[in-house]
């Protein structure tokens, strides 16, 4: 009777395991934004010297896949003239990202990237014609970090997904359990709003939910984390995100 008892705890417990590993996404679709602020390491395609001399200019649009160490595995191409599409997935294959990371494992992204083919606006001369051709006065932009012509204004502040913020945590100091909350029994989550500066510091923090005798630990706990710095096309900006923190007691 102990052994058919044992048997079905176990089974149960592999059948929960199951469940669990099948909830677990293992690729996720992001936006193009939020995987810009992923990316440490870019390639610019070489524009390619026949569409420079025919002054062919325009965006080249790619669905990528990025597997769980950061490298794009897969590419496909969604639009852009067929003679800058092959030098833009050339460079892409190249480009690597943070791991992306959801509930604390890394998992696959499909993503989308633009790239930017854009020539000199100087009219040709018959001496440009020939140093187009070797791509003298070519300057290629990607949405992916280098600045494009014009510039775009880059937001002061932006407000991410607590599942990205949570990629870019590098250090995290847990709250200790209230002593009041503990011989009450109380636990639950908080809910935190917080600020991270350009550096990753988180500067500010405001209470969204939780229990006010677990709350107070929980603010000076995340107060202490400190995060990679999140950039928008190249550039670190202030992010607004919402943390959560867990309080459970140990089953005694």
């Amino acid at each position: 009777m102990a052994y058919r008892r044992i048997a079905s705890l176990f089974l149960l417990f592999l059948c929960a395991s199951l469940a669990v590993a099948q909830i677990r996404p293992s690729r996720v679709r992001v936006s193009q934004g939020v995987m810009e602020g992923m990316l440490i390491e870019k390639t610019s395609p070489t524009y390619p010297p026949l569409a420079s001399q025919a002054r062919i200019e325009g965006v080249v649009v790619l669905n990528v896949t990025i597997s769980k160490t950061g490298d794009v595995s897969q590419i496909q191409l969604v639009s852009g003239h067929p003679m800058l599409a092959p030098a833009a997935i050339e460079a892409v294959k190249k480009w690597k990202y943070r791991p992306y990371l959801l509930n604390g494992e890394a998992v696959e992204v499909e993503t989308q990237v633009q790239v930017n083919f854009t020539l000199s606006n100087k009219p040709p001369s018959e001496n440009d014609a020939a140093n187009d051709a070797a791509g003298d006065k070519t300057s290629i932009a990607q949405s992916a970090g280098t600045a494009a012509t014009p510039r775009l204004a880059i937001p002061q502040r932006v407000r991410v997904s607590s599942g990205v913020a949570q990629g870019l945590l590098i250090k995290r100091v847990n709250p200790p359990y209230p002593p009041d909350a503990r011989e009450q029994h109380i636990q639950g989550a908080v809910i935190l709003n917080a600020t991270i500066d350009k550096q990753g510091n988180v500067y500010k923090v405001e209470l969204v939910s939780g229990h006010p005798a677990l709350a107070p630990s929980a603010i000076e706990a995340v107060k202490q984390w400190k995060y990679r710095p999140y950039l928008l096309n190249g550039e670190p900006v202030e992010v607004e995100t919402q943390v959560q923190v867990n309080f459970v007691l140990a089953r005694g």
